[in-house]
């Protein structure tokens, strides 16, 4: 009769214990900070023997150290230098990338205050140099389309290295991008203004207004008045409707020489030079203009 009872209060108890269990683990972690406690005090008494066991595993079994495996002096030398080897040039990559990515943002930080608070903002791409004719100075260059530009990046979308246009965007394939130099021989006709590289009291703040033309060689001209002012060093800004809004007034060069007309007396002829080519680039900055998709 007493060994019916005992099975009996154990049957009962069962369902209790199971009911507990499953309430204290859907309570919130933050309410079983305690059950650690209780955990460290059941664990109290077996943790001299816990440490008598890793000892004695230790010293039945010691770490493994693969110099010491090495009994050859010849052998732990060459492991050595090749470990140090491997470090240095793991060094050596961290420490070319850290550089490229140094590169990229002074690149970032230099462009126009206007690319960055256009009312629509360009979208900033950073594009490699992949193909370019040597024989050719003004020629087409090749970019690498990147992942996720083909959306952002339209025809006629302009290429910058800091505060200087190189190139404007003729083509954009499925894997490239065509570059077209500012030099292009299929560059229009683009309106631009020169103005003083060191303003003074004593020179009008816009020299002259012009329409820059391209002849397919490494320098661009124009024709301004004989008393406009203009000297060599002024440079040449973008004043073209027709380009991305965002160009405007970015530099396209700088004033190389001013040559007199003889066909036209009251006229001079300027040469105009990049200040930065495109084909001595490895690296541009397409401001593109097309939205990106969801």
């Amino acid at each position: 009769m007493s060994n019916y009872k005992i099975s009996r209060n154990r049957i009962n108890v069962l369902p209790i214990a199971i009911g507990i269990t499953v309430l204290l683990s859907i309570l919130p972690v933050t309410l079983l900070g305690w059950t650690s406690d209780i955990a460290d005090l059941v664990r109290i008494p077996i943790t001299p023997i816990s440490h008598i066991g890793t000892i004695a595993t230790s010293w039945v079994r010691p770490a493994g150290d693969p110099l010491g495996q090495l009994e050859d002096e010849i052998e732990r030398n060459e492991l050595a230098e090749a470990e140090r080897d491997r470090f240095r040039q793991l060094y050596t990559a961290q420490m070319l990338r850290a550089t490229e990515l140094a590169d990229q943002l002074r690149e970032l930080q230099s462009l126009p205050e206007s690319a960055l608070r256009n009312p629509q903002p360009p979208i900033i791409v950073p594009i490699d140099i992949t193909g370019k004719r040597s024989s050719d100075v003004a020629g087409t260059i090749e970019l690498k389309l990147v992942t996720g530009a083909k959306e952002r990046v339209r025809v006629g979308d302009i290429a910058v290295v800091g505060k200087d246009i190189v190139g404007r965007v003729s083509r954009v394939g499925l894997t490239r991008i065509e570059l077209n130099p500012t030099t292009h021989k299929e560059s229009s006709l683009t309106r631009a203004a020169i103005v003083p590289a060191h303003p003074t009291n004593g020179r009008h703040p816009l020299l002259a207004e012009i329409i820059l033309q391209s002849n397919g060689t490494s320098e661009m001209y124009a024709d301004v008045p004989a008393t406009s002012g203009v000297q060599k060093g002024d440079l040449v800004m973008l004043d073209d409707p027709s380009w991305p809004r965002v160009a405007s007034g970015l530099t396209l060069g700088i004033v190389d020489s001013v040559v007199q007309l003889d066909e036209a007396p009251l006229r001079q002829r300027v040469v105009i030079l990049p200040r930065r080519r495109v084909r001595d680039m490895s690296r541009v900055i397409i401001l593109g203009t097309g939205e990106a998709q969801e």
